[in-house]
C-alpha cells in the first residue's frame, strides 16, 4: 500500500510516565525505520530521547499522518489563542498533529503484529522469565528462621525456571539432549518444551565484564540450538542483567533468524 512520504507523527505514553514522548514530521520512511520495525522486532527504540526498552513498556502509542507540518498546526493555533484572549501555556504544541491528524497506529503496528504474536503460552514462558527475579527475592527472605533459597549462580536460576515454569504449564518441561556442533561439543539446554519448540537458555552475570561473555555465548549457543529438531522460539535469559555494562545493547540481537537453514524466533529476556 502506498503511503505519503512527508508528515508523520508518533506519540508514545509509558508505564508510570506521565508525560508522553512526541515526535513530529518523520517521513514515512524514517518512521518505517526507527518506530515500526523495532515495535514488530520488540527491540528498543527512542522517540525524541525516550528509549522505548519494549511494547511491553507501552501504555499508549499512536501514530498519525496530516497534511502539514507542525509548525503550521503551532501557527493557527497561536492565531485563534490571539483572536479569542486566550495565554495557553498548558498545551503540549506537539501533541496537535497527534490529535487532529489521520489515525493509522493499528495498521502500522497492531494488524500485523497480531498475526506474527507468539502464541499465548509462549508469551506465558516470556512473561515468567520476565518476572523470575520477583521470585527469586521473595524466597531470598523467608519468615521464622526458615532457611533462604538464594540465587547466587546459573544453577541456582535454572532451578528457579524449572519451579516456576512446571508450575505453569502443561507441557513436559525439561533439559533437552542436543545435538553435537562443529567441535564435537555438546549440550543441553536449560529448558526445552517440545510442544512449543521452544528452548530457553539461561545466562547468569556476575559482573560487567560478562558483557562480551554472554554476547560471544550467544552467537555460539545458535549453531547448537539449531541442531534441535522443531526449533520455533529461542529465548534469551540474562539473569542479573543489571550489573553489565550495557544490558540494553543485547536486545539488539533479537528477532527472527534463520540459521543453518532453520527459521525462529529469537527474544532477548533482560531479569
Amino acid at each position: 500500500m502506498s503511503r505519503p512520504e512527508r508528515h508523520w507523527h508518533c506519540s508514545v505514553h509509558l508505564i508510570g510516565v506521565k508525560k508522553a514522548a512526541v515526535v513530529n514530521d518523520l517521513t514515512f520512511t524514517d518512521l518505517e525505520r526507527q518506530i515500526i520495525g523495532p515495535w514488530h522486532r520488540d527491540v528498543p527504540f527512542p522517540v525524541s530521547g525516550v528509549i522505548v526498552s519494549s511494547r511491553n513498556q507501552v501504555e499508549q502509542i499512536k501514530i498519525t499522518h496530516t497534511d502539514k507540518p507542525l509548525d503550521s498546526f503551532i501557527t493557527e493555533k497561536k492565531a485563534r489563542d490571539r483572536a479569542t484572549g486566550v495565554c495557553d501555556l498548558a498545551t503540549n504544541r506537539r501533541m496537535l498533529p497527534i490529535w487532529d491528524g489521520a489515525d493509522h497506529t493499528h495498521e502500522l503496528l497492531f494488524a500485523t503484529l497480531e498475526v506474527c504474536a507468539p502464541e499465548p503460552e509462549v508469551a506465558l514462558i516470556l512473561q515468567l522469565c520476565k518476572r523470575l527475579p520477583c521470585s527469586a527475592r521473595i524466597l531470598g527472605i523467608r519468615r521464622k528462621g526458615k532457611a533462604s533459597f538464594e540465587v547466587n549462580d546459573e544453577y541456582d536460576a535454572q532451578d528457579l525456571l524449572h519451579a516456576v515454569l512446571r508450575a505453569y504449564m502443561k507441557y513436559t518441561v525439561h533439559e533437552e539432549p542436543l545435538g553435537k556442533v562443529g567441535g564435537g561439543h555438546s549440550g543441553r539446554a536449560d529448558v526445552a518444551v517440545e510442544e512449543l519448540g521452544t528452548v530457553v537458555e539461561l545466562k547468569f552475570v556476575h559482573g560487567p565484564d560478562d558483557q562480551r561473555r554472554i554476547v560471544d555465548e550467544y552467537s555460539n549457543d545458535l549453531l547448537l540450538y539449531t541442531k534441535w529438531p522443531g526449533l520455533k522460539h529461542f529465548i534469551y535469559l540474562v539473569y542479573n542483567s543489571q550489573d553489565l555494562r550495557d544490558p540494553e545493547a543485547l536486545e539488539k540481537l533479537a528477532g527472527s533468524q534463520t540459521l543453518n537453514g532453520v527459521m525462529f524466533k529469537s527474544y532477548v529476556i533482560l531479569a
